[in-house]
C-alpha cells in the first residue's frame, strides 16, 4: 500500500538525473519570459552585427573576451584572479609566482580558445566533454566495442597448454618467494609497522576520492540525460535554448563539479546559431547581472535570471567594443604627423590586437629594432597604453 523507504529514494534519485524538456515548457509563463528573450536576442545580435562591421577591432575584441570571461567564470566559481596577472601568465611574463588559482584560470582560457577553434558537434560529443574535462580516452560506447569471434579449436588446445606452463613457472616462483620470506622473518616487526603506516595512506587516499568524487554519481545515465536535453532544444529560439541547456547543466551536474563546462558550452551553442563571430562573455554576463542562479529557485526565475545574464554580457561586448575604439582613435591620432612609410600605424594596430604588447614582441611582429620600437613608444606620448608589470625592464603595455 505504502511505497517502501528504497523506492522512494529511487525516485528521488530518478527526479535528480532528468530533466523533462516538454513538462518544462508546458510550465512557463510566457509573458513573463518574452521580454527577457526578446533582450538577450536583440542584444547578441547587435554585438555580433557590430563585430562584424569592425574588422579592425574584432581580433582584440576576441582576445579580451576570452581573457575577461576566464576571470569571470573563476570569481563565480569563488576563485579571485586579477586580468593583468592572468595576461601575463598567457604570454608568459609573470612577475610573481603563478598562484593555484592563476594556473586553473589559464587552464579554462586554453579551454575557452578550444571550443572556439572546434566544431560545433565535437563540443557537445561525448567524447569533446570528456576531452574538455581532461579525461581524453575514457569514452565508452558500444560502437567502439568490438564484438567476439569464437577461435579455432586447435588455437584454443596451443592456449591451454601455454596456460599450463605458466602454471609450473608460476609455482616456481611461489617456492622461491616462501624462502626469501623465511629469511626475513627478523625483520617482520620493522615490515609491520611500514605495512601499517602504508595501509594508513591507502585509507586516507579512498577518502580523499570520496571527498573529491561522489560514489554515487551516475555519470553515464546524467551524460544521457542531458544529451536528450540538447536534442529537444533544437526547435527552441536559440536564446531560450542555450539558457535550457546551461540550466540542465548546472541542475544534473554531469561532469561533477565542473560548472564552467556548462557556460562554455552555453556560449558554443549561441555562438552557432546567434553569434557566428564571437563567443558570447557568458560568464560575464552572469557575473554583473544582479541575480545568482540556485537550483531552490522555480525554472521560471532561473532561466529569467540566465536570459538576463547573456543580455548583460552582450551589452559588455559593445562596451568593450567602445573602450577598445576610443583607445585606438587616441593613438592614432598620434599618427597623424608621422612619416608616410612609418611603422606607428602598425604599432597602434599590434596594441589593439593583442591585450600585451612588449619590445620584443613588437620586434618579431613589425621587424624593426629595439631602438625603433623605443621611438614609437615615446612618440605615442600620453596616448600610450598603461603598463602592466610595473617594471623598469622587461616591460609590456597593454589595453584592458
Amino acid at each position: 500500500m505504502y511505497p517502501s523507504l528504497l523506492s522512494l529514494w529511487e525516485i528521488v534519485i530518478e527526479d535528480s538525473i532528468s530533466y523533462d524538456v516538454e513538462k518544462l515548457i508546458h510550465r512557463l509563463d510566457w509573458s513573463r519570459l518574452a521580454l527577457p528573450m526578446d533582450a538577450a536576442g536583440r542584444a547578441l545580435t547587435r554585438a555580433d552585427e557590430r563585430l562584424r562591421r569592425s574588422p579592425d577591432l574584432a581580433d582584440g575584441i576576441r582576445a579580451r573576451g576570452h581573457i575577461l570571461d576566464t576571470c569571470a567564470a573563476m570569481w563565480l566559481d569563488g576563485d579571485l584572479v586579477h586580468i593583468e596577472d592572468l595576461v601575463l601568465h598567457d604570454a608568459g611574463a609573470d612577475i610573481r609566482a603563478p598562484t593555484h588559482e592563476l594556473t586553473l584560470a589559464a587552464r579554462l582560457l586554453r579551454l575557452r580558445r578550444i571550443v572556439e577553434r572546434q566544431d560545433h558537434d565535437w563540443v557537445f560529443s561525448r567524447a569533446g566533454l570528456l576531452a574538455l574535462a581532461g579525461r581524453a580516452g575514457q569514452t565508452r560506447s558500444s560502437e567502439d566495442e568490438t564484438p567476439f569471434t569464437p577461435e579455432p579449436a586447435d588455437a584454443i588446445l596451443d592456449d591451454e597448454a601455454d596456460e599450463t606452463s605458466r602454471e609450473d613457472d608460476l609455482l616456481a616462483e611461489i617456492d622461491a618467494i616462501a624462502e626469501r620470506a623465511q629469511k626475513l622473518a627478523e625483520s617482520a616487526v620493522s615490515a609491520a609497522g611500514r605495512s601499517t603506516v602504508s595501509n594508513i595512506g591507502a585509507v586516507r587516499q579512498n577518502d580523499l576520492d570520496i571527498l573529491l568524487r561522489d560514489p554515487d554519481h551516475d555519470e553515464t545515465r546524467l551524460l544521457n540525460s542531458w544529451h536528450r536535453v540538447v536534442e529537444d532544444t533544437r526547435a527552441l529560439p536559440p536564446v531560450l535554448g542555450a539558457a535550457i541547456l546551461l540550466d540542465a547543466w548546472l541542475v544534473l551536474d554531469p561532469l561533477e563539479r565542473r560548472t564552467e563546462l556548462g557556460r562554455l558550452i552555453a556560449s558554443a551553442a549561441l555562438r552557432k546559431s546567434m553569434t557566428p563571430n564571437h563567443l558570447p562573455l557568458v560568464a560575464v554576463g552572469l557575473r554583473q547581472s544582479k541575480f545568482r542562479w540556485r537550483r531552490s529557485d522555480p525554472v521560471q526565475t532561473r532561466l529569467s535570471m540566465l536570459l538576463t545574464g547573456l543580455e548583460v554580457g552582450a551589452l559588455e561586448t559593445m562596451e568593450q567594443m567602445n573602450r577598445l575604439h576610443f583607445a585606438r582613435e587616441r593613438m592614432m591620432r598620434q599618427c597623424q604627423n608621422c612619416r608616410r612609410n612609418s611603422k606607428l600605424p602598425q604599432f597602434v594596430d599590434l596594441f589593439v590586437a593583442h591585450p600585451f604588447v612588449s619590445i620584443p614582441l613588437a620586434r618579431k611582429k613589425l621587424k624593426v629594432t629595439a631602438a625603433a620600437v623605443d621611438r614609437m613608444l615615446e612618440q605615442l606620448g600620453p596616448a600610450l597604453p598603461r603598463e602592466l608589470t610595473g617594471r623598469g625592464r622587461y616591460r609590456a603595455w597593454g589595453v584592458l
